[in-house]
């Protein structure tokens, strides 16, 4: 076997961000090509060497067709996530200058946060990096990014000038975006041939996403909540409030478990008890039955 065709096409595999059946799938196809056009150059009277250059020369450049077969893979992906990114950094530098303006302070750690989450996810963006889990980095990345953001929409709406309502805008149309790709890598793609019981996959991963969303940020808002009213020292009641995150979290790697082992019932009966424990903890906050 030609070493030369396999770097070759191992580089152009690279770039992909494809599930590894499908770029096992893609390394086989493009294996296969070059090697029959090998074989068409030899038939034509040329050496080895210069039909393994010629082959190899009719590709094209391998980065650049990675990067075609990334985006005829994962359309208008990227483009999101640069659209996401530079909104990000305009409404981040925004924020932080109007506040410095009419407040004469502004929070320093946030811009660190929010700019540094927001330039991240443009590596990934531009560049696939082969040796990491991107949909686990991205969807972690995009995850931290909407809690930041939301935070910020809440800085934004409280500059006592007229950019906040322009700002405040911005900032929900970011979150959007930001929910929107979520539910893209996490649902969408990167479903595989192999995958079983793929659209129950998707119902359980549309419903935790949409659970976990509105999980975390009840438990900021309860949290925030709790401690404005709180007295200053420490109560063990405070700990209630993760509970359905940690649950959630739980509930969804068992799931995800039950699934691959085909057992969809239990599969979705695990996915109710994320909404019972926060229907309970809803009674007892609100002084009903518990």
């Amino acid at each position: 076997m030609n070493s030369a065709f396999h770097r070759f096409v191992d580089n152009i595999v690279q770039q992909t961000d494809a599930p590894l059946d499908e770029k096992e799938d893609l390394y086989e196809e493009l294996l296969v090509h070059l090697e029959l056009s090998y074989a068409a150059l030899l038939r034509e009277g040329y050496s080895e060497q210069e039909a393994e250059c010629k082959a190899m020369a009719s590709f094209g450049d391998e980065k650049q067709i990675g990067s075609q077969i990334q985006q005829a893979m994962f359309p208008y992906r990227k483009q999101m996530l640069l659209a996401l990114v530079i909104a990000s950094l305009l409404f981040s530098f925004a924020v932080y200058i109007s506040q410095l303006v009419v407040e004469g302070d502004a929070l320093i750690t946030w811009l660190l946060l929010s700019v540094s989450v927001s330039v991240c996810l443009l590596v990934f963006s531009l560049q696939p990096i082969s040796f990491l889990n991107r949909r686990a980095w991205i969807n972690s990345l995009l995850l931290i990014h909407l809690f930041i953001y939301l935070l910020g929409a809440g800085f934004a709406s409280s500059v006592d000038a007229a950019i906040a309502a322009p700002l405040t805008f911005l900032a929900w149309g970011i979150l959007l975006l930001t929910i929107a790709l979520v539910y893209r890598t996490t649902i969408f793609d990167y479903r595989t041939r192999k995958q079983k019981l793929k659209k129950q996959v998707m119902i359980i991963h549309a419903l935790n996403i949409t659970w976990g969303i509105f999980i975390t940020s009840a438990t900021l808002f309860f949290l925030w909540a709790f401690l404005a009213f709180s007295t200053g020292e420490f109560n063990p009641r405070i700990l209630l409030f993760l509970l359905p995150l940690l649950i959630w979290i739980i509930a969804y790697i068992v799931q995800i478990i039950l699934l691959s082992k085909e057992k969809k019932k239990s599969a979705y009966m695990v996915a109710l008890l994320p909404f019972i424990v926060v229907l309970a903890l809803v009674f007892w906050w609100f002084g009903g039955i518990i």
